[in-house]
This record gives C-alpha cells, sequence and structure tokens, in this order.
C-alpha cells in the first residue's frame, strides 16, 4: 500500500486519485468542524467552495448556512467555521428559514434541519478537488484513529490531501496527516499475522507528516499554535478553537464525501 501526501490542494491532480482513498484535512478549522458536526447530530454537511451558492442552496432548502473566508465569518451569514458553533447539534442552530421568518417566527411549528451548508476559504475546496478519488474521507486530530481504520478497510493507496491556506504549506494540516498516518501505523503493528496486512510504504512528504506526528506526539496543541494560521486564529481571539481542534481521537467517525454532501455511513446513509 502506498501513502503519499499532497501539500497543499491546489497540487491536487485529479487523475492521480482515481482507485486511491483521499483523506483531506483543513485542521484549522473546516475539517474539524465538519467532524465536530456530523458527531453532534447533523446527517449531512454540504461543502460549497462558492459563498452565493452555499447562501443558495441554504435559502432554498432551509438548510444551517455557515461560512468563513480569511478565518472570519462572512458578513450576513449565521454561522461562522468555528466547531464550538456546532457542538449542541442542530437545535441550537440559527437556521436560514428562522432567519427569514424574523422575530414573528412560531418555534412550535419550524422543523429543525439536520443538514449544514459550510463554505470556507481553504477546506470545502480541497473537499470538492479530490472527489476524483475511490472514496473521499474528511480526516482531523478529533478523528484521526476513526480515519486510519477507515482508510485501511478500503485496501487501496491512500492520498493524504492537506488543503494548505491560501495556496500554501499549512503546518497543522501536515500534522493531521502524520497523526493519522501514526494511527495507520499503529493499527498495522497490532495486526495478527494471519490477517496478511499489507506494507506500508511512503513518499517523502508522508515519511515528513510522520515525524512531525512523533514529534507532537505529547502536546498537539503547541503543532497548532506553531503554525502561520494558528497564529492568524490566535490574532483573532480564536484560541478556544484551536484547543478544540488539538484534542486527539475525541471523535470515533470516519465522514465520507458522497459526492454531493459529507455523511457518517451507517444503515440509513449508505456511501
Amino acid at each position: 500500500m502506498q501513502v503519499s501526501l499532497i501539500p497543499v490542494a491546489t497540487a491536487v491532480n485529479p487523475a492521480a486519485l482515481h482507485g486511491t482513498t483521499a483523506v483531506v484535512f483543513d485542521v484549522l478549522r473546516a475539517t474539524s468542524t465538519i467532524v465536530t458536526a456530523l458527531a453532534s447530530g447533523y446527517r449531512r454537511v454540504y461543502p460549497v467552495a462558492d459563498a452565493g451558492i452555499a447562501l443558495a442552496l441554504a435559502n432554498e432548502r432551509s438548510f444551517v448556512l455557515a461560512g468563513e473566508r480569511r478565518g472570519e465569518k462572512i458578513a450576513g451569514f449565521p454561522h461562522g467555521n468555528s466547531p464550538l458553533e456546532f457542538i449542541g447539534g442542530p437545535d441550537t442552530a440559527y437556521h436560514m428559514s428562522e432567519i427569514s421568518k424574523g422575530p414573528s417566527f412560531n418555534n412550535n411549528v419550524w422543523k429543525t434541519s439536520d443538514d449544514l451548508v459550510l463554505t470556507t476559504t481553504n477546506g470545502t475546496k480541497a473537499i470538492r478537488r479530490a472527489q476524483s478519488a475511490h472514496k473521499v474521507l474528511t480526516g482531523s486530530l478529533l478523528n484521526a484513529r476513526a480515519v486510519a481504520q477507515a482508510a485501511l478497510r478500503e485496501g487501496l493507496d491512500i492520498n493524504l490531501v492537506c488543503a494548505g491556506t491560501a495556496g500554501r504549506f499549512s503546518l497543522e494540516d501536515t500534522l493531521g496527516a502524520g497523526f493519522v498516518l501514526a494511527e495507520i501505523m499503529r493499527q498495522l503493528s497490532q495486526a495478527t499475522s494471519e490477517q496478511h496486512t499489507a506494507s506500508i510504504n511512503m513518499d517523502d512528504l508522508a515519511i515528513t507528516a510522520y515525524g512531525l506526528a512523533r514529534f507532537y506526539h505529547n502536546d498537539p496543541l503547541s503543532g497548532l499554535f506553531a503554525g502561520r494560521h494558528g497564529q492568524k486564529l490566535l490574532r483573532l481571539g480564536l484560541e478556544e478553537d484551536l484547543h478544540w481542534c488539538a484534542q486527539l481521537n475525541r471523535f470515533d467517525i470516519a465522514p465520507v464525501f458522497t459526492g454531493k454532501y459529507i455523511t457518517v455511513c451507517s444503515a440509513a446513509y449508505a456511501c
């Protein structure tokens, strides 16, 4: 099994992803937000690259709407890109139907939507760019173990796709990929010989990510603080987001992008 790392989403070659499993990372914060929302009760997250399209989709279907540009909530959007906004699940969110009806809205007749539309500067675009892969998983520190297990289960070569920031390398995305790779290596080492587990071949960038995860193994938060984007979020007063995103293996879910939306595979939502 070959494991390769793509350092920025703009470097993705769609043809090279065919027949592989892709794991997309935008640790600060899109993929961490998606994982948190799905773990908190949302059934689907629609990753949208364009803010106007996201707004239209949410308006048309009365979905929850969230969006960020350059680290800050999009003006006029009810939610930004903080995972902390979605911990309580859809029951606590502001929905487009609620906003449009204003203060006279009757909560007794309004039906909660389980769907979230999310548009971000880097992460949602990265997910879309990876869609030519056989399967696209959503990765973060929050679900590193579950994503590693899901990727191994596919039995295909793995591409770790880092969103990056504005086309530039981001430390935190590579760190997230490294933690998933560390979990892959741990799970393979624990497998019995009867399982005939395939060996792993890593490219140089994957080896680098693995080493980065080993360096920050006991203090992932320091890795998020160290990066350029982490520092920007600190300046924006979003330190709590970094603390949340630094939690390793908090959730046991491996969200899958179906081509339209991201969901957790189950009997009701086959992927």
